[in-house]
C-alpha cells in the first residue's frame, strides 16, 4: 500500500505530457521536493491577450515578477490543449492541439530537451522576467492553457496554479471585425505615414433589408477623424455623443466635429484627417496621415445619410503593434452601424425625434428582423504603412484632406514653437513649385467655418490649388489624376488651412439649422 501511495504522489508532482504517451517531468532542475502553491510573486501572461486568442497568430509569453524585484533562477513554460474524446477509442481521451511554445530570440529561454513544446532557462542567474513565443493553434482547437513552474532556489519551486496559469480560448469572431490590441507602451523609434482607404460596402444589393427606401438618397458623409494619443476620443462606446458627433450623425454636417478636433491640435492630436465622401456607397475614398509613438491611435467617423443618428466609425484604432512596439504594416477593419443615441427614429427616413435624455453610443438596430450574426459590414477601413521618418526635435501637426478613387495626399504643416505654455504659435508652411511638379496659384480663401457664438465665428478656412499637367489644372480625382507623379502628390499639398475669426448673425444661423 505504501508503494502505491508513493507512486501516486510522484504522479501528482509530475506533469503529464501526451506527446508519445510518455511521462514528462517539467519540474525545474529535476528537483525532488514537493512544489509550493503560488505566492502571487510571479505571473505568466500572454502579451496582447485577455481571454481570447486568434488562431495561428504568434504571441509573446512573459513570465515575470509582479513587483519587478523578486527573482527566480529556473522555470518551465509550456502549453496544454483542451481534452477531447479519443478518435479511435471513445473510452480514452486526447488533447487538442495547444499550438507551439518556442524560445524568443535573445531571450534567456531554450527548448526543453525532456519535454516537447516547452522551454526552460539557459542558465541559473537570478532573473525577474523572461519571454518566449507561442504560435496559437489552427481553428477549432478551443481553449489552451499556458503554464509555468518557477524555482527561486534549487529545492524551492512553485507549481502552475493561479497567476502561473493562463487559460485562453479561440476567438471565433471574424478577424476583420476585431481591432488590434491597444498598446500602452509604443516604442516606435520613427514617425510614420499611413494611407487610409475607406471602402464603402453598402448597397441595396448587399443590404436590401438595411437600405433607405429612397435608394438615390443613400450616401456617406465626409470621413472625419484624427491620429491622436490616449487622452483624446472622437467618440467612446457606451458614452454620450459630443455635440459635433451628434450633428454629424443626424445631419451629416462635419463642421462642429472638426472644430472639436481642432481644439486639440498640437496637444493630443497629431493629424486631423478628412476624406471627401465617396461618390456612391459602394465606392472608396482615401487619405494619408502621420502618427508618432505618442500619437499612435486613429479615430474616424462618417454618417449614414439619411438616418436618424446612425454612423460608422472606429475609436482608438491601434497602429503600434503591441507585440513588437513598431508600426503595423497593414491593418483592415470592418465597420458596422452605430447609434449616436440622440434621435429615436427607427427608419432611415424617420422625422426628427430627439432622444431625451440622450442615450450612450451603441450598435444600431436598423432592422430587428435581421439577426446580428447576419449583418454584413457597411464599409471597410484599410491602413497601409507608406513610409517612416526619423523623429525630430520640432513637433509637427498636420491637416489631411483627400478626394475619392485615387491615392492622393494633401497636407498643411504647422510648425509649432517649443514652449512651456499651453499656447502654440502656428505658421502655415510655404514652398516654391518644382519645375518637375508644376502647381497652379492658390485660389481665394473660402469663408470662415465654425460655430457662431455671440455673433462671432472662431474656426478655420481653407484654400486650394491644383497640380498642372500640360499646362492644365488637374484635380486629385478622376482618370487625369493618374498623370500626376506620385512624388509630386506627396511633396506638394493642394490645400492650406488657417485659423480665422469672422462676424456672424447668431439668430440667422440658428434659423438655418
Amino acid at each position: 500500500m505504501g508503494y502505491v501511495l508513493d507512486v501516486f504522489i510522484l504522479l501528482v508532482t509530475f506533469t503529464i505530457c501526451t506527446c508519445e504517451d510518455i511521462l514528462c517531468d517539467r519540474r525545474p532542475l529535476g528537483t525532488t521536493t514537493d512544489p509550493l502553491p503560488p505566492d502571487s510573486r510571479f505571473k505568466i501572461e500572454i502579451i496582447g491577450v485577455n481571454d481570447k486568442y486568434i488562431p495561428t497568430r504568434q504571441y509573446t509569453i512573459r513570465l515575470s515578477a509582479m513587483d519587478g524585484v523578486s527573482t527566480f533562477i529556473a522555470f518551465t513554460i509550456w502549453a496544454r490543449g483542451d481534452i477531447k474524446p479519443h478518435d479511435k477509442n471513445p473510452q480514452k481521451t486526447a488533447h487538442l492541439d495547444p499550438g507551439f511554445v518556442f524560445p524568443a530570440p535573445h531571450s534567456e529561454t531554450t527548448p526543453n530537451k525532456k519535454c516537447n513544446n516547452s522551454v526552460v532557462q539557459t542558465d541559473l542567474t537570478p532573473k525577474t522576467s523572461v519571454e518566449a513565443y507561442w504560435k496559437a493553434p489552427k481553428k477549432e482547437n478551443k481553449c489552451v492553457t499556458i503554464n509555468a513552474v518557477v524555482a527561486v532556489k534549487r529545492d524551492v519551486w512553485y507549481r502552475q496554479d493561479g497567476p502561473l496559469s493562463k487559460r485562453v480560448c479561440e476567438d471565433r469572431r471574424n478577424v476583420l471585425d476585431m481591432q488590434p490590441t491597444k498598446n500602452d507602451n509604443c516604442t516606435a523609434q520613427e514617425d510614420a505615414r499611413y494611407l487610409l482607404t475607406f471602402e464603402g460596402m453598402w448597397s441595396y444589393n448587399t443590404h436590401s433589408k438595411m437600405f433607405p427606401e429612397s435608394e438615390d438618397l443613400a450616401r456617406f458623409s465626409d470621413v472625419v477623424g484624427a491620429s491622436h494619443n490616449s487622452k483624446f476620443n472622437v467618440f467612446k462606446y457606451n458614452s454620450d455623443a459630443s455635440e459635433g458627433l451628434k450633428r454629424l450623425a443626424e445631419q451629416g454636417n462635419t463642421t462642429q466635429l472638426e472644430i472639436e478636433i481642432m481644439k486639440q491640435l498640437g496637444r493630443n492630436i497629431r493629424t486631423i484627417i478628412k476624406a471627401v465622401a465617396p461618390p456612391k456607397t459602394n465606392m472608396m475614398t482615401t487619405s494619408m496621415f502621420r502618427v508618432t509613438r505618442e500619437h499612435h491611435l486613429v479615430s474616424l467617423v462618417t454618417a449614414l445619410i439619411p438616418s436618424p443618428d446612425w454612423f460608422l466609425g472606429v475609436s482608438n484604432m491601434e497602429l503600434c503593434d503591441v507585440r513588437t512596439g513598431t508600426w503595423a504594416n497593414n491593418l483592415t477593419l470592418n465597420l458596422y452601424p452605430m447609434d449616436a443615441g440622440t434621435d429615436s427614429g427607427k427608419k432611415f427616413e424617420s422625422s426628427n425625434d430627439e432622444t431625451m435624455p440622450p442615450q450612450p453610443i451603441s450598435p444600431a438596430v436598423i432592422n430587428p428582423s435581421v439577426p446580428k450574426e447576419e449583418v454584413r459590414p457597411f464599409a471597410r477601413l484599410q491602413f497601409d504603412l507608406i513610409r517612416t521618418y526619423a523623429r525630430t526635435a520640432t513637433s509637427e501637426v498636420t491637416y489631411e484632406v483627400t478626394n475619392t478613387e485615387e491615392v492622393e495626399e494633401t497636407e498643411t504643416v504647422y510648425a509649432t514653437t517649443p514652449t512651456t505654455q499651453r499656447e502654440t504659435r502656428m505658421e502655415i508652411a510655404s514652398e516654391e513649385s518644382d519645375p518637375n511638379c508644376p502647381m497652379s496659384g492658390w485660389d481665394e480663401w473660402l469663408s470662415c467655418e465654425g460655430e457662431c457664438i455671440d455673433n462671432q465665428i472662431e474656426g478655420y478656412q481653407m484654400r486650394f490649388r491644383h497640380h498642372m499637367v500640360n499646362n492644365q489644372p488637374v484635380d486629385l480625382i478622376g482618370p487625369l489624376s493618374k498623370r500626376i507623379p506620385k512624388d509630386c502628390i506627396e511633396k506638394y499639398s493642394v490645400t492650406e488651412l488657417r485659423a480665422c475669426t469672422d462676424s456672424c448673425d447668431e439668430e440667422e444661423n440658428e434659423a438655418q439649422e
